[in-house]
C-alpha cells in the first residue's frame, strides 16, 4: 500500500449475495487507486466464493475476511473496524453500484468540510437504468415530544426525483447517512464505538450518537451510487433464505425495542420500520413454489395475490 491509499473501502453483505463480485469489479474500474478494499465475505454461496477468490488474486490491496456463517451487516461492520489503518474508511453495501468519480467527491469533501461523515446521494434504481430515481438525497429527522417521549422518524429527501432534477450541486449537512454507503474518518469511529445489536435502523443510531457528540453529517451530491430495491424480489436460491435470515421479524422487533430504549423513542417512532421489514419478507416468501401456486389459482378465480403484510400502512404522523 502507498501513502496515497488514504481509504479503506469495507464492502459488506446487506441482504443478497449475487451482485457481489460485479460490484467490486465495478468499484475497481471507475475508482481512483487511492484505496485499498476489505471485502466482508459472510459464508456467500459457493459459486460467489470462487470469482471472489479470483478477483482476491487479481486485484491490488484486496483482502478478503471469510467466514464460517451468515453473518448480519452490523456484525460485518464492527469486525472491519479494528482493521482500518487509513485515514478514513467507507463501508458500502455488496449490491450497490459506484458512479465514476463517487470516492474522490467524498474524499474532497471530508477534505474541505473537515468532515467526519459523509455521504453521497442514494439512488434506487440500476446505475443504467434510463431514469435514475433518488432515494435519498439530504437526510432529514422529524423530531417531536411525545406522551413523555421523543416521536423521531426519517423523511427521505427528494425520494422518487429524477437525479437530474435535483436542484443543486453544493454540499450541504443532513440529518442521517444510510449504510448503503458512508464514509468515515476513522478518528471518529475510536470515539463513537462499533454500531449497537441492530439488523434495522442502526444507520439512526448511529447518526443520533453522531449528533449527540456535536458532530456534522455532510452530504456530498457530487457523489453518487445506486441499489435497485425490485431486484431483490427476481432473486432464486440461497439469497432468498439468506434475506429471511438477515431480515428476521422477531430479531428486528427486538433491534427497534433497543433504539426505542435507548433513546427514549415513543412506539410509533419505529412502526413504519417494523411493517417495512414484514412486507419486504413477505414479498421474498411469494417468490416461493408455494404461495406462486397459491396466488395463480387466485387470480384464476378472480381474486388478488395475497397480501405481503396484512398490517395497515403506518404513515408520518406529526403533531398529534
Amino acid at each position: 500500500m502507498t501513502s496515497d491509499m488514504r481509504v479503506t473501502i469495507v464492502v459488506v453483505p446487506r441482504e443478497s449475495f449475487d451482485m457481489f463480485p460485479e460490484v467490486v469489479e465495478r468499484i475497481y474500474r471507475l475508482t481512483s487507486p487511492i484505496f485499498k478494499m476489505l471485502v466482508m465475505e459472510g459464508r456467500a454461496p459457493e459459486p460467489i466464493r470462487r470469482q471472489l477468490r479470483t478477483l482476491e488474486q487479481t486485484k491490488p490491496n484486496l483482502t478478503i475476511v471469510w467466514s464460517d456463517r451468515w453473518v448480519y451487516p452490523h456484525e460485518a461492520v464492527n469486525q472491519a473496524i479494528a482493521m482500518i489503518e487509513t485515514e478514513y474508511v467507507v463501508f458500502i453495501d455488496n449490491d450497490v453500484e459506484v458512479m465514476e468519480g463517487w470516492l474522490e467527491a467524498l474524499v474532497t469533501c471530508a477534505d474541505e468540510e473537515r468532515a467526519n461523515c459523509v455521504h453521497p446521494i442514494y439512488l434506487t434504481t440500476r446505475a443504467d437504468a434510463p431514469v435514475l430515481k433518488i432515494h435519498v438525497a439530504q437526510g432529514t429527522f422529524v423530531r417531536e415530544p411525545r406522551n413523555g417521549k421523543q416521536f423521531i422518524d426519517t423523511v427521505a429527501t427528494y425520494s422518487g426525483v429524477p437525479l437530474e432534477r435535483y436542484p443543486d450541486q453544493q454540499r450541504k449537512p443532513s440529518d442521517f447517512f444510510e449504510w448503503h454507503c458512508v464514509m468515515f474518518r476513522r478518528s471518529i469511529l475510536e470515539k463513537i464505538g462499533p454500531t449497537a445489536d441492530m439488523i434495522i435502523a442502526e444507520h439512526v443510531d448511529y447518526s443520533l450518537r453522531f449528533h449527540e457528540l456535536g458532530e456534522r453529517i455532510w452530504l456530498e451530491p457530487k457523489a453518487v451510487v445506486a441499489y435497485d430495491y425490485e431486484r431483490i424480489f427476481a432473486l432464486r436460491g440461497a439469497d432468498r433464505r439468506y434475506l429471511l435470515y438477515r431480515w428476521d421479524v422477531k430479531r428486528s422487533e427486538e433491534s427497534l425495542r433497543r433504539l426505542r430504549e435507548r433513546w427514549n423513542l415513543s412506539d410509533d417512532s419505529t412502526a413504519r420500520r417494523l411493517y417495512w421489514v414484514k412486507e419486504h419478507t413477505g414479498r421474498v416468501r411469494h417468490t416461493f413454489l408455494l404461495p406462486r401456486m397459491v396466488n395463480k389459482v387466485r387470480r384464476t378465480i378472480g381474486l388478488p395475490n395475497m397480501p405481503y403484510c396484512r398490517e395497515p400502512r403506518p404513515q408520518i404522523l406529526v403533531g398529534k
